[in-house]
Order: C-alpha cells, then structure tokens, then sequence
C-alpha cells in the first residue's frame, strides 16, 4: 500500500508537470527506490520510461536523449551539473525535472505540494501493447538503439523467471546491479511481481554485500561473475553468516569454470544461471540448481559450461544461414519467440527487420544445442565485447578513438580476462607524421565514453591486418592478444 501511495503521488506530480501518454521520459539516477516507484509513475500515466546508465559521460547521454525524443528528464540532484551541461545541446522541446525539491528555475517534483494528491493507478487507460520501456543497447555501428518493451513483453519475462525460480512473496531480493540495466530493473522486478521484498544496494561493495545478505536475511540475490569473485577473494568472506541465502543467481554465458565451482562451495545454496537480452525482456534460458553438480563426471561437467534450457513461454531454436533448424549437436544461431521478444528498435524499422524476422529473434549469438535441450554459446556472429556481462561494440570504442588528431585507424578486441570476462584492448594506426602518445588518448577515452568502455591497453601499429575486401581481419588481432604484451589478470589480482 505504502509503494502504490508513493508511485501515485509521484504519477500526480508528474502529470500536473505536462507528462502525457507516450512521452518519452529519461531518467538519470543512481540505484534507489525513487527509481522504481517513478518507473512505476512514469507508465501507470501512459508514458515511455528511458533509463540513462549514471555511468556514462555527457556526448552519451546526448546521444541517447536526442534518439529518444525525450520530452522529459528526471535527475537526481547530484547529477545537476552533467544535466546543466547538457542542456545547451538540447532541444527546448526537452523538460528538466528534478527528483524532490526544485531550485534555480528547474522545477521539482516535490514543489508547492504536487506530490499531496495521489492519481489512481487507472486514471489513464494503459493498454498491455503499450510501451513501458525503451532501454537502449550497444548498437553496431556504434550508435545505441532503444529496444521497445511493452506491459506484455515484461509481465511475460516476470511470470517466466518467477516459475522457474519458484518465487514467492516470502522471498526477499538483494538488487546490488544498476538498475538502468535490464540485469538491475528486470531481475528486481520479478521478485515485485510475486509480492517479494526487495533490498537495494547501489554501489556493489563484496563485505557491505555479506553484510546486507546476513543482516537483511536475504534469500536471493543476484552477483555477476565480477562480483563472485569479488566476494571470493575477500578475507573476511567466512566470517559472514549466509544461512538464509536460498539461491545465487547469475547471468553471464562466459563465466570461468573454475571460479564458478568456488561460488557453488563458498555459497553453499542453489545456484542458478539465466541468460537473456534485453530484446528478450531479459529471459531466454535457465540452468537449474540440480545442474550445479561438483561432480567430475562429463555430462555434469558439460552443463556446467551450459546456458540452461529454454524459459518457460519462449521457444529456441538453433538455425543455419537459411534460417533452417539445424540437429542437435551442430552449430548455428540462436533464434527464439515468445510474448516476452521486443517489438523493434525505436525510429530504427530497417535494422529491427533484421533481428525480427517472420516473430523470430535473431540473437546473433552462435550456439548449439544437445539431445536433452541444454544451449551451448559458443562465439558472436556480430563484433560484440562482453564487459563484466554488458554488452559493448566496439565500434563505439572505434569512432571515440578515432576522433584523436593523432588517430588514423583504430580496432578494438577483446582480451581474455578472469574477472569480467572480456576487456577492451584497442590497436591505433597513428597519422603519418604524428607521434604516438598513448596517455593523450587514454585522456580522450576518459572525457568521453564510460569507464567500463576504456582500453585496458592501446598498443600502435603501422597498419591494421585486411582482407582482400579491405575488412580489417580482427582475428588475426585477437590471436596477437592473446599472445601480445598485455597480461591477462589472474584470480588474485
């Protein structure tokens, strides 16, 4: 009752501010519950939420809010300064709202008792077709695209996780990832779908995490394989008391084997693996507790290194280049349906016709599948890094670096690493004529793409490897890093 008082004060104040059906409203906020319940606000009027990541720099969120059409952005007061930079290569048609009291002409929610009324939750009819979301992903060409889920494409994903999780309203949720990713806002969601309690941390601390987890009485919680190893390596780690912990959840197809058998030893609880795109609301696979075994034996060993088997609700096959299912134990691509798989890209039908195809979401990872229905990732048939389990072009790193005065060319591929699965190791072709100065561009990287996106290493080269058709050959680039000068991190470091 308290949550369904807060979002229709907040669904007040907003409507009484000018947020109508179908506006696109973004967000920039860190990881709080004012997060969820204006998420709640913002749809229960018919509007379209676009969730900004706090971790990206201005030109970033520019691009993102200019795709959008955003008519409205919320903020927090810490991020007033990167939204009064903003603002001079905004649109005027764009409104700024601060999240509680206002001040300096920028009007608050909280002001002058907007927030004393509460909208009834059906005071705008909200079809289940409507848009809720508009989350944007990394985009190829190195632009980011806003994936369109709908009430239904979520509600699908909730119901799917919360039957194959077996979740309850006695369960409570430790939601330690940002919520502007479908991991954060999607996994937190399901547990609010079945009446659950959540508990939210907004900066990931490994003690603060054990902490929470022995304090709260948390029953589950979800740790990338960045934060298991985290917790893993922490000294004090056995001193915590995780007895009310039912089941870790992770996501993430590239978790390391054997820093996957630490967790199931260290936690001592059900362990359960999902694997999704924010296309698919977050839900494709599952691989259950009972696929957790330490045992030796191969078949056990093999699931291990599975994505699970397909969600309840969405259909999986695995295809050839004619669209063709192909027998299990071969390779293809993955494709799946179901009522939780996106509408398309917003302003993009070109590129949403490619990945949609007659129902079908083509993942564009390449995988296989065995006689008893376990998926295996096996590579990506697009040029995609995977950074601590998000999804990064490095493309978007290219045209960054490319930018430099002194870069001519530059490719970026990833580099093996232990705890985030992949890094970006980027190859620069200089000008003729210019010298190599490698803390300029990491300087340039710094003031503009986020943190996670920065080169763990920039190496220069005289020429870029290509084929006859002049593509850049980023495999013979990935093998040099493989064997190069840059050294993979270790379980210890």
């Amino acid at each position: 009752a308290d949550l369904l008082d807060r979002v229709g004060r907040h669904a007040a104040a907003l409507a009484a501010l000018g947020v109508e059906r179908g506006n696109r409203v973004a967000i920039l906020s860190h990881s709080t519950l004012s997060f969820v319940e204006l998420l709640f606000a913002v749809t229960q009027l018919g509007a379209v939420l676009v969730p900004l990541n706090h971790l990206f720099v201005g030109r970033e969120h520019k691009t993102i809010l200019l795709d959008a059409e955003a008519r409205f952005l919320l903020f927090a007061g810490e991020f007033e300064e990167t939204v009064n930079a903003l603002l001079p290569d905004m649109p005027d048609s764009l409104h700024v709202i601060r999240i509680g009291f206002g001040g300096d002409g920028v009007p608050g929610l909280e002001d002058g008792g907007r927030e004393k009324s509460i909208l009834p939750p059906d005071h705008v009819p909200v079809s289940e077709s409507d848009v809720a979301l508009q989350m944007y992903t990394s985009g190829i060409s190195g632009r980011p695209r806003g994936a369109l889920l709908s009430h239904a494409n979520l509600m699908a994903a909730f119901a799917s996780a919360a039957l194959e999780l077996r979740l309850s309203r006695n369960d409570t949720f430790l939601s330690c990832n940002p919520l502007p990713f479908m991991s954060g806002i999607g996994r937190l969601l399901r547990f609010l779908y079945v009446g659950g309690r959540i508990v939210i941390r907004d900066d990931f601390d490994p003690e603060d995490t054990l902490h929470t987890i022995e304090r709260s009485r948390i029953t589950h919680a979800l740790l990338t394989p960045t934060m298991m190893a985290r917790v893993l390596d922490l000294p004090s780690a056995d001193r915590f008391n995780l007895t009310t912990l039912r089941k870790v959840l992770y996501g993430g197809p590239f978790i390391p084997l054997d820093l996957l058998r630490r967790a199931i030893r260290f936690f001592g609880c059900d362990m359960v693996q999902s694997y999704g795109q924010v296309e698919s609301s977050g839900v494709l696979a599952f691989l259950h507790p009972e696929d957790h075994s330490l045992e030796e034996s191969a078949p056990y060993m093999r699931r291990l290194m599975s994505v699970g088997k397909e969600a309840v609700g969405v259909e999986i096959q695995i295809v050839n280049e004619e669209g063709s299912a192909v027998p299990p134990g071969q390779v293809g691509e993955l494709i799946a349906r179901g009522k939780n798989i996106f509408s398309g890209y917003y302003g993009d039908p070109e590129f949403s016709a490619e990945v949609l195809r007659n129902g079908w979401l083509y993942t564009g990872d390449v995988a296989s599948c065995d006689e008893e229905g376990y998926l295996y990732l096996l590579d990506r048939k697009r040029d995609t890094l995977m950074i601590g389990g998000i999804s990064v072009y490095p493309r978007e790193i290219e045209n960054v670096i490319t930018e430099h005065p002194l870069a001519a060319e530059a490719a970026v591929v990833p580099r093996p690493d232990y705890i985030l699965g992949e890094v970006p190791v980027a190859i620069v072709v200089p000008r003729e004529g210019c010298q190599a100065n490698v803390d300029s561009l990491f300087d340039h990287c710094r003031r503009n793409m986020a943190p996670f996106k920065i080169p763990l290493a920039i190496e220069f080269a005289s020429s870029l490897p290509r084929n006859s058709a002049g593509k850049v050959l980023k495999v013979k680039l990935k093998e040099r890093m493989v064997r190069g000068n840059v050294t993979p991190r270790t379980p210890r470091q």
